[in-house]
Parts: structure tokens; sequence; C-alpha cells
């Protein structure tokens, strides 16, 4: 964890303003849930190249910071990859 990632995925679904899903078959798992504290995100089926960090996820260590909401949405990434955006460009 820590580590620095670029991936260009499609945006799968938008979860918050500052959480959504890409979608890629070189990922791991097909998908990847991204955080982001800018000002916009982007919309399904939009493909999006993000820059950023490896973080374990947590909805419990990260709901307040990344105002989450219900943890519901999150289930299937918790305990797994997440990356935390530095920068987002839009294909």
């Amino acid at each position: 964890m820590g580590d620095r990632l670029t991936v260009t995925a499609s945006v799968e679904r938008v979860i918050t303003d500052a959480a959504f899903v890409v979608r890629d078959v070189d990922l791991t798992d097909g998908t990847l849930l991204v955080l982001i504290t800018g000002p916009s995100i982007p919309a399904p089926p939009q493909l999006v190249t993000v820059q950023g960090t490896v973080i374990r996820f947590s909805h419990r260590d990260l709901t307040d910071r990344y105002d989450l909401g219900p943890p519901g949405p999150y289930r299937a990434f918790e305990g797994g990859r997440a990356l935390v955006a530095q920068e987002i460009t839009v294909r």
C-alpha cells in the first residue's frame, strides 16, 4: 500500500461525490474504488485516467474524510485496495 498507480479505465458507477468505481480487465478484481476530493466526478461510461496512491480501504476510517455515506455500496471493497486520486483526466 502507498504505491503510486496510474490506471485508465471506464467509470462503472458513481457512489457519492467523492467515490466512484472504475472497471477494466487489467485490474485484479476487474474493478477499483476511486476516492477524490476534487470539485467534479466523472460519469459512467466515461473513460478516465486516474493517477493516485493505493490505500487499504476501510469505510469506518475514511468515511469522515471523504463523506462516503452509508457502508452498503462499499462492502465489496472493504479491506481491499482503493485509489486516492491526485489527478483525473477524462478521455
